[in-house]
């Protein structure tokens, strides 16, 4: 029976640390190509970013797509750029079989969830730079790439992006480099209007326009005219009874019943006698050493009978005294001297 129960318990722990593999679809876009960037990090990474989005290290990538070998119950991060130049860098859960859960840390917006996969959203926007006298200034990071054409086009992420104008000071040197990082959106729909022409305030010669312009939705059609009742069809069979309906509400409550008799009072002498009579027999085997603990026995029993009469006390049974409790009390001392006395 150990050798079994050791056997299942391996088998569970097997389980909890069984690998799975999270793939995650580029669809087109460059990622971690500029600033370091471009790694998984989390559970069952032998070292911090070994997995690449190249595919080297511990991940292994085909084409557009990344497999990334993950652990139960894991919190993963993507350094889509290793600098804060922009605001792509997110994560993702898995779940207890390793497969991935949710997306977290900023993410929802330019990654999503799509038939157990991992995808990166985008949209492919266009470039023109205008003609300027020096050709290195269409030199720039877009789409997290180096590009030195002026005009073509790119998949980028949806979300805020950081364009790094690097011709334009380095081998122009017309623009201080102060003004060669311009931010820019991508929305679902394409460049918000007012975003498409990015001009640097050190040389107006040179501009790049961004497309397609998001559009505004245009206004809603007329409704279609309602068309010809059709003919009725046959009349279908009779549906299952229904369930039962709920219970109606309560009646009135009905007239108070007349007052029953006034239960007999309980005699105070009885419940003294009582009260001396079990403190004795408990005391018997293990006797009191001062009449202290004797009355302290003696009052715990007869507050409880007094208690189990409900107050109903005959108050003619306790001549002379203020209480019942007074009556029992002042027989204390002779009843100890009678039984515990030497």
């Amino acid at each position: 029976m150990k050798h079994l129960i050791a056997a299942l318990c391996a088998l569970t722990l097997v389980g909890l640390t069984a690998q799975a593999d999270v793939t995650l679809r580029f669809n087109g876009i460059v990622t971690g190509t500029q600033w370091g960037g471009g790694y998984v990090n989390g559970p069952g990474a032998p070292e911090w970013n070994s997995c690449k989005f190249d595919g080297s290290g511990n991940c292994a990538r085909d084409g557009d797509t990344l497999n990334i070998q993950t652990q139960p119950n894991g919190n993963y991060h993507l350094d889509i750029i290793g600098q804060d130049k922009d605001n792509k860098d997110f994560g993702f859960t898995t779940d207890a079989s390793g497969n991935i859960a949710t997306i977290n840390d900023g993410g929802v917006a330019h990654a999503a969830i799509v038939d157990g996969e991992l995808h990166l959203i985008g949209r492919q926007i266009t470039f023109d730079i205008t003609p300027t006298n020096c050709a290195n200034a269409c030199c720039k990071i877009l789409a997290n790439s180096n590009n030195c054409t002026c005009s073509g086009s790119a998949a980028i992420m949806l979300g805020l992006h950081h364009t790094h104008w690097w011709g334009a000071r380095d081998g122009c040197a017309h623009i201080d480099g102060s003004l060669i990082n311009v931010d820019f959106n991508v929305g679902e729909l394409g460049i918000p209007a007012g975003e498409t022409n990015i001009q640097f305030v050190g040389d107006v010669t040179v501009t790049m326009v961004l497309g397609p312009e998001a559009k505004e939705p245009g206004p809603q059609g007329e409704a279609g005219e309602t068309g010809a009742q059709g003919p009725q069809g046959k009349q279908g069979p009779a549906g299952a009874d229904g369930a039962a309906g709920a219970d109606g509400a309560a009646g009135a409550d009905g007239p108070d019943g007349a007052d029953g008799a006034a239960a007999p009072c309980v005699d105070c002498a009885a419940i003294s006698q009582a009260s001396f009579d079990l403190a004795c027999k408990l005391l018997a085997l293990n006797p009191p050493s001062s009449i202290s603990e004797f009355r302290d026995c003696v009052d715990a029993i007869a507050t409880v009978s007094s208690i189990g009469s409900g107050g109903n006390i005959c108050p003619d049974s306790y001549p002379d005294a203020e209480s019942c409790s007074a009556y029992i009390d002042s027989q204390v001392q002779g009843i100890f001297d009678s039984k515990f006395g030497e």
